[in-house]
C-alpha cells in the first residue's frame, strides 16, 4: 500500500485502526498505533515503536492481540480492527 493511502486511512476513520502487512511483519501507524497502544496497556510491550523515513510513528505489532480487539475486515496486506468501544 502506498504512503499516501494509509495517511489517507488513518485519517477516515477514528473508530477503527489499521495495521499493514509489510515484508511478513504487521504494522501500525499514526492513530492505530496510538489506539492500539490504548487498549493494549498492560497486555503488550511496544518496544519498536520507530518514525519511518516518511516521520510517520508506527509500531511492530504482534498478531496475538488479535484475541482482545475484533477484526472488522481482512484482507492480504489489511487489516481493519474495530476499536469503537476505546475511543
Amino acid at each position: 500500500m502506498k504512503q499516501k493511502d494509509i495517511l489517507q486511512l488513518e485519517s477516515s476513520d477514528m473508530r477503527q485502526a489499521y495495521l499493514f502487512e509489510e515484508n511478513g511483519r504487521w504494522y501500525a501507524y499514526e492513530h492505530s498505533a496510538n489506539q492500539i497502544e490504548k487498549i493494549m496497556k498492560g497486555f503488550a510491550d511496544f518496544k519498536h515503536k520507530v518514525h519511518d523515513v516518511c516521520g510517520r510513528f508506527k509500531v511492530e505489532i504482534n498478531l496475538d492481540i488479535l484475541d482482545k480487539i475484533s477484526i472488522v475486515s481482512c484482507e492480504d496486506s489489511i487489516l481493519i480492527l474495530d476499536c469503537s468501544d476505546n475511543i
